[in-house]
Formats: C-alpha cells, sequence, structure tokens
C-alpha cells in the first residue's frame, strides 16, 4: 500500500525519472571508465585524470555567471517578473558565448606554446570546456523551466554518444578518443539545447549583466574554492604518490559518485524550490525554515547511508571480477564514500546561506579548511599512510566543513542557543556509524563476514530513519 502511494506522489515521480535515466547514463559512464581503466591502465588514467581536473577548472571562466543565473531568475519568477527572468536567460546565454571565445584562444595558446600531446591535450580541454558550459546552461535553463525529460535527453546523448565514440577508437588512440568523444558529444548536445529551447535573444542586458556578475563573482570565488578545496587530495597524490595512485582514487571516487547518484538527482531536482522555501525574504518563520532543513537533512543522510550500505558490500565482488587491478580502490572507496555523504548532509544549510547571498562566509571557512586539508595530508603523508591516509585526511576535511556549515547556517538564522544539541541531532548519529563501519574494515575480514557486520550496523543506526522516510515519502510529506 505504501509503494502505491510512494509512486502516486507526483514529486517522487519526477525525481525516480530523472535519477532512472542519470543512472542509465550513469552506467554508460561507468562501463566508459572501467574500458578506460582496463586499456589505459592506472597511469595513463592518472594522466586524463589531471586533464579532467584542468576542464573542471575551465568551467570557471563564466565568472559565475552560470551560478547567479539559477537564484536570480529563480526571485523574479517567485515576484512573477516573466520580463526580467527572461532577460536573465538571454543575458547569461549571450555573455557565455562571448566569454568562451576568449577560452578558445587560451586553448590555441597553449598549443602554440606546447607544440607535443600536450598542447594537443589542452586545447582539446579547452575546447570541451567552451562546449561544457553551454551543456551546463541548457541543463540549467530546462530545470528552471521544468523541462526535465530535454534533460534526460541531454544526459543519454551526451554520455551514449561519447562511449561509443571512445569504444570504437581507444584502443588505438587511448586519451585522444576520449577527449574527441567528448567533443563530438557536446557539440551534439549544443545544438540539441540550441533548436529544442524556446528563442533565447542573443543581446547582453546591461541592468542584468550587472546583476549576474555582482551575485556570479562571489558565488564563482565559493566555488572556486570549494573545487579547490576538493581537488587537494588530487594534487598530493600527484605529489607525493604519483600517476598509479591517482588512478586508483579516480576509480574510487567514480564508484562512490555513481553509488550516490539518487542522492544527488534529488538535490539537482530540488534546487530551484530549496532556494525559494529557504530564502529569508520569501519565507520570514524561521522556525518553519529550521524544521524544514532538518526534515530533507534527515531524508537525505538516510538515503546516503541506505545507498551506502549497498556499495560498500557489492564494490568488493564487482573489482574482484571486472577490474582485479584496482582492488586497492575497494578501502579507498569506502573511506571516501563518508565524505561526500557528509558535504550532502550540509546541503540544505549550504543552500540557505547562498541563496542569501552570504557565501562569504563560506569563502572563510573553505580558507580555513583548506588550511587545514593540506595540515593533515602532511601529517598522514609522514606517517606513510599512503592513499588511505589521504583520504583519511579528505574524510575529516568533509566532516568538519559540513558541521561549521551547520553552525553558520544556524547563526544566520537567528538561532541564539541550542548549537550543540542541534548538531548532535544532525551529525551525533552518522559520525558513530561511520566510525564503527570505518573500524571494521581495518581487520580485512572476509566478504561474508564483513557483509553481515555492516548490514547489522547500518540496521541498529537507520532502521528507524528508513522506516520513517518511506512513511513521510508515502504521505506526500517527504519532499
Amino acid at each position: 500500500m505504501k509503494l502505491k502511494q510512494i509512486f502516486k506522489n507526483e514529486q517522487i515521480l519526477i525525481i525516480l525519472k530523472y535519477s532512472s535515466i542519470k543512472y542509465i547514463a550513469l552506467g554508460v559512464v561507468f562501463l566508459k571508465g572501467i574500458i578506460c581503466a582496463r586499456v589505459l591502465g592506472p597511469e595513463l588514467l592518472g594522466v586524463l585524470g589531471n586533464l579532467l581536473l584542468i576542464l573542471t577548472y575551465t568551467s570557471y571562466s563564466s565568472l559565475g555567471i552560470l551560478y547567479s543565473m539559477n537564484i536570480e531568475y529563480v526571485i523574479y519568477e517567485t515576484k512573477n517578473d516573466i520580463k526580467n527572468a527572461k532577460k536573465i536567460i538571454s543575458t547569461s546565454f549571450t555573455a557565455i558565448l562571448v566569454l568562451s571565445i576568449l577560452l578558445i584562444l587560451i586553448g590555441i595558446g597553449f598549443k602554440l606554446i606546447y607544440h607535443d600531446e600536450l598542447g594537443t591535450y589542452l586545447l582539446l580541454i579547452f575546447i570541451i570546456g567552451v562546449l561544457e558550459q553551454f551543456r551546463v546552461f541548457y541543463i540549467n535553463y530546462f530545470r528552471l523551466i521544468n523541462e526535465f525529460r530535454k534533460i534526460n535527453y541531454i544526459e543519454i546523448i551526451n554520455n551514449i554518444l561519447a562511449f561509443i565514440l571512445i569504444i570504437m577508437f581507444i584502443k588505438n588512440f587511448k586519451i585522444y578518443s576520449v577527449l574527441f568523444g567528448m567533443v563530438v558529444a557536446d557539440f551534439v548536445v549544443f545544438f540539441y539545447g540550441y533548436f529544442t529551447s524556446k528563442k533565447i535573444q542573443l543581446k547582453i542586458n546591461l541592468k542584468m549583466f550587472k546583476i549576474l556578475i555582482i551575485s556570479g563573482i562571489p558565488l564563482l570565488i565559493y566555488n572556486l574554492g570549494y573545487q579547490l578545496l576538493t581537488t587537494i587530495d588530487r594534487m598530493v597524490i600527484i605529489k607525493f604518490l604519483g600517476n598509479t595512485d591517482l588512478g586508483y582514487f579516480t576509480f574510487a571516487m567514480q564508484i562512490v559518485y555513481g553509488t550516490l547518484v539518487f542522492v544527488t538527482s534529488i538535490l539537482f531536482l530540488y534546487y530551484p524550490k530549496a532556494i525559494k522555501s529557504l530564502n529569508i525574504d520569501n519565507n520570514l518563520n524561521k522556525i518553519d525554515i529550521m524544521k524544514k532543513t532538518v526534515n530533507y537533512t534527515k531524508l537525505i543522510e538516510t538515503f546516503g547511508v541506505a545507498l551506502c550500505l549497498f556499495g560498500a558490500i557489492l564494490i568488493q565482488p564487482f573489482v574482484d571480477v571486472v577490474v582485479p587491478k584496482y582492488l586497492i580502490s575497494i578501502n579507498v572507496y569506502r573511506v571516501l564514500v563518508f565524505g561526500v555523504i557528509a558535504t550532502q548532509v550540509s546541503y540544505f544549510a549550504n543552500v540557505f546561506i547562498v541563496s542569501n547571498k552570504k557565501q562569504i562566509y563560506l569563502v572563510y571557512l573553505q580558507i580555513v579548511t583548506i588550511i587545514l586539508a593540506v595540515i593533515l595530508n602532511f601529517i598522514f603523508i609522514n606517517l606513510k599512510m599512503g592513499l588511505l591516509g589521504v583520504c583519511l585526511a579528505t574524510l575529516i576535511t568533509n566532516i568538519v566543513y559540513s558541521i561549521i556549515q551547520y553552525i553558520i547556517y544556524m547563526y544566520l538564522l537567528g538561532i541564539k542557543k541550542g548549537y550543540a544539541r542541534n548538531l548532535s541531532i544532525i551529525y551525533l548519529k552518522f559520525i558513530i556509524y561511520m566510525s564503527s563501519c570505518l573500524i571494521v574494515g581495518l581487520f580485512n575480514l572476509n566478504f561474508i563476514v564483513y557483509s553481515l557486520i555492516i548490514v547489522f550496523l547500518t540496521g541498529t543506526f537507520y532502521y528507524h530513519d528508513i522506516k520513517l522516510s518511506i512513511k513521510n515519502i508515502a504521505s506526500s510529506k517527504g519532499f
């Protein structure tokens, strides 16, 4: 009966449809990752990881416009000011087009400087960077206007086409096949978005451009800082451990994000609604905001833990059978997955801070946690803990970042007391559960014994939460 009620929840149906497509796309990405891992090997996979890291940083050439577009459009839409909402979209698109020309010129410059393979790699990365910005633009645009099916098509086109091209050419062209596959797929996505979207004028409204930049630059700094924070581990691995360990780490992170794709789908789809409901200007009831944040946070934590249970158990037989050369990645995964869940636990606190344009507090937090991450990595590397030491440093940093972010949220919300109690409600059980699972992993138990213990721990800590979450979703209170 509850299952039928869940499937009658329209928002749940949207999430299930989107996440199902996301899982299909992710399955293709995962197969692509497996093929790359098997054909390229740990060393070349590490090189590819470095190139993709550079690609990640090219996304910040948009000056934060893609970030501020989401917030400013929602603000105007909430006020029923559709005219200015459309101006936000057209100004964002045109500005990205102009900035993309500069990005291409930088790529050409690297090709002129480096005449070997590196120059070609970098030129392709910058071309992909341009196309990826338009892909993100169209995904955000379709999300804002609630056309989720088109987002699904973009995901499928982008991943399946790239996958086909990669498996056709990777044996002979190695890394080139991956990069060319991404270029072709992104071009197809661009034309799909262009021809299926409503008419977007190529025009920059100076007033809207100013609003986008004023709002976008702080968001850019925040996201750049967060990206730096989340890539310190890779930088340390490159510096002290080498490309082989980077390959193990990259593979483990791919499995982590694959495990939690359902949770990330929820957070992605809910983002515009969360901006509206957690903005103080739209909701003056602080107690209501606090209750919403706690309820949604517990749901995300419960989903994350449930998925983590399956991932922590199934990764071992999967790696043993499919990619035995990545056995080291098993324990790496079991540490990293908890760090990602910890960041998701503070997601709605983060949305509250950003939607109320107080992200400067997060920039300060990032500076502190970046320093902490560097110190922890230095300590664990000197203790000869190797790759697991880097993962442990990442885990601790993510937990500290998440907790302090929640404290900032409570401070900005005007909570005067009860900080320790509120933090214990959100984090205490998760930290105890996480610590128990990690300790169990230290004993190198056989697969059956480890699986039974993890299932027992999950049931002990989260059976009530899982049951309550299902009940709330079935009664349409979950989302």
